[in-house]
């Protein structure tokens, strides 16, 4: 069927319309609800802090050219969470447009075959990193640009010589050395360009002769030519300070044994691309789903219903003017090429994708390749009337999988969020020097800045040099802490941070059900939850490391958000301060008032501030009350009495009746 030019400005309109729809489905809505994360916060706490020419500096020693380009978008959304997202979402809308665009150019006439590619380049569920907004925009911005560069030259592969036509190239380059510039890698994406170029001058000459060589060569030369000039500044003007990003590095990985090295790289690249192209739909989303509560499983399957609405209002009547419209075995070779193609320098350089550790951000460029290849693959195995659902359910998947995404990385900015305010709620200030171990309940940090950046931003801020370091959880921190060793962080050749693992404090916080537990060697309880691993940091976590101050420390509400209500963890950490003072009229206090208020801990460790304040204070009534709401747990009540001392109180006497109020019945 012909359309008319009306028609095809509508399908245009249109297609553009609900890439913009499901754009907003996929990773519009929970926008409100996400923060900083990750790899954030040490760029977040060097612009902030030394300005943003530092970012600069951070990226001079791998990227230096992104280091620009994020320095212009921090002056522009410093910090903003929410300026982030949306930047973050436009980009990505952007890069759908290009890639449709792209598409239409390739298969024109085919509304919904290019529109349906599109939309899987959109949501692609396997790259789940969209909500770490600040980082990501990175890869965002460089994935946009090189598509956008393919689409313009496959614009101009059809356009005459002229104005257009040298505009088109200026813009192609320039943006084709933008994507490379930000991310070497994804240089991978070239192959495409080279297929398009081949392709216009295969539909000029009707065949592969001297005139289709001479007009591709000259299509291509310059885009050859900035490739070589980008590979040249890359492999021998530009030194990498890092070596998992340097040219001369990544090829001493090949040895003695280069034929074995690349037989493995080899293996390794089909099965990024088993994973890439099959389970990527799958695997990464089903896990994220996984962890939903019901409630949110309804609010990831609303969006997800409406994007196949809308994708089925769109293929309506479309499907059946498609049906003898087929460019199956184009689009699923062109597609497997271009994924290979994107994956190839990845693997080469010793990199592979998995689905941990955000290292799915290899996924990322492999998109446009993936939309063409599981498109081909959909009109090749399905009849017209059977694609649009066979592509709606793909999509209402890929929506809903971000849904859960979406909740995962909301959940984790609300559990920093609630730590950092708890903190200052129990510590007004911190020693110069502490060195801060912090367990979350449901999200583990990677990288010790994730730590204390957000910790220098709150209670040394505009300060140049971070006073308060940091380190993971892990069993080689535990050696660290136990040796008392001393160390320094060096980061991106900014920050130099010592760490002395004697002044270390430990900071637990093992269930959402429970408060954030300060811990200290001295200190009678842990959480109820609290791992193995903490409970042995406890024995050299210093509580004196918390210092009082004039005016405690609060997390600026700009980054963090309002401070929240007043709950059963304000108390507690507040008697918790008070207790590290020996203040124990004030906790005395902070305990009734919690009860007037009908306030009680989930966790039955959390009463013990009371009981030894009630105790000191003679009060043995509220005291027996306390201690038998500490023996609801046996487990609970068991670890303090092994842990019970007479400093504890203030008074042997006191310590035996303590004893024998809260332990004969532990057992």
């Amino acid at each position: 069927m012909i359309r008319s030019p009306s028609e095809n400005a509508r399908d245009r309109l249109s297609a553009a319309v609900v890439v913009s729809i499901l754009a907003v489905l996929t990773y519009g809505l929970l926008l409100p609800w996400l923060g900083f994360y990750r790899d954030d916060w040490y760029q977040l706490w060097a612009g902030l802090t030394l300005g943003p020419r530092s970012i600069v500096t951070l990226f001079s020693i791998d990227r230096p050219v992104m280091g620009y380009t994020y320095a212009a978008t921090f002056y522009a959304l410093r910090d903003s969470a929410l300026a982030w997202h949306v930047y973050a979402l436009f980009l990505r809308w952007l890069g759908a447009m290009g890639a449709l665009w792209l598409f239409r150019k390739l298969w024109p006439g085919r509304p919904l075959l290019t529109t349906s590619a599109a939309l899987l380049f959109l949501v692609y569920p396997g790259f789940l990193q969209q909500p770490n907004a600040n980082t990501f925009s990175n890869h965002l911005f460089g994935y946009a640009a090189g598509v956008l560069s393919l689409a313009a030259t496959a614009e101009l592969a059809e356009s005459a010589p002229g104005r257009k036509r040298v505009l088109l190239t200026v813009f192609a380059i320039a943006s084709g050395l933008a994507c490379w510039l930000i991310y070497e890698y994804m240089i991978g994406l070239e192959f495409l360009r080279y297929v398009l170029l081949a392709r216009a001058a295969l539909k000029t000459t009707g065949e592969l002769n001297r005139r289709w060589l001479a007009r591709f060569t000259t299509a291509s030369a310059p885009f050859f030519a900035a490739m070589l000039a980008f590979l040249y500044w890359r492999g021998f003007v530009f030194i990498a300070g890092r070596g998992t990003v340097d040219v001369g590095q990544v090829i001493s990985q090949y040895g003695a044994s280069p034929g074995r090295i690349l037989l493995e790289r080899a293996a390794t690249l089909a099965g990024d691309f088993a994973e890439a192209a099959v389970f990527g739909w799958l695997v990464p989303g089903y896990e994220r789903a996984s962890e939903l509560e019901i409630e949110k499983v309804i609010g990831g399957l609303a969006p997800a219903i409406g994007a196949i609405l809308v994708f089925l209002w769109f293929a309506r009547r479309r499907a059946e003017d498609e049906a003898t419209l087929n460019p199956t075995r184009e689009m699923i070779l062109l597609g497997a090429l271009t994924t290979l193609a994107s994956l190839g320098p990845v693997v080469l350089a010793g990199r592979d994708v998995r689905w941990s550790s955000a290292f799915d951000r290899y996924t990322l460029h492999t998109t446009l390749g993936l939309a063409m290849l599981t498109v081909g693959l959909v009109w090749a195995a399905f009849r017209a009337r059977l694609r649009p659902a066979v592509l709606a359910t793909l999509l209402g998947l890929a929506v809903f999988f971000h849904q859960a995404n979406a909740f995962h990385w909301a959940r984790f900015w609300d559990e920093q969020r609630q730590l950092w305010w708890q903190l200052t709620w129990r510590a007004p200030d911190l020693q110069p020097g502490t060195v801060l171990l912090v367990n979350l309940p449901s999200q583990r940090y990677f990288e010790d800045y994730e730590v204390w950046a957000p910790a220098n931003l709150i209670y040394n801020e505009g300060d140049g040099t971070p006073d308060l370091a940091a380190e993971v959880i892990a069993e080689e921190t535990a050696r660290k802490v136990e040796q008392g060793i001393q160390e320094t962080r060096s980061m991106r050749v900014l920050i130099g941070i010592p760490r002395d693992y004697k002044s270390t404090l430990a900071i637990d916080w093992p269930s959402r059900s429970s408060c954030v537990h300060v811990l200290g060697r001295d200190q009678p309880e842990n959480a109820v939850s609290s791992g193995s691993l903490m409970r042995s940091i406890a024995a050299y976590s210093r509580e004196e490391l918390v210092l009082p101050a004039a005016e405690a420390a609060r997390p600026p509400e700009r980054i963090f958000g309002p401070e929240p209500n007043h709950g059963w963890c304000w108390y507690y950490q507040q008697a918790s301060w008070a207790r590290q003072q020996s203040d124990w009229e004030r906790v005395a206090e902070l305990g009734e008032q919690a009860r007037g208020l009908e306030l009680t801990p989930s966790d039955p460790s959390e009463w013990m501030p009371f009981f030894q304040a009630y105790m000191n204070l003679g009060a043995a009534d509220q005291a027996a009350t306390a201690a038998a709401q500490i023996r609801e747990d046996p487990s609970v009540a068991r670890q303090i009495c092994l842990r019970l001392a007479e400093d504890h109180f203030s008074a042997p006497d006191i310590y035996r009746m303590a004893r024998q109020m809260l332990c004969t019945e532990a057992g």
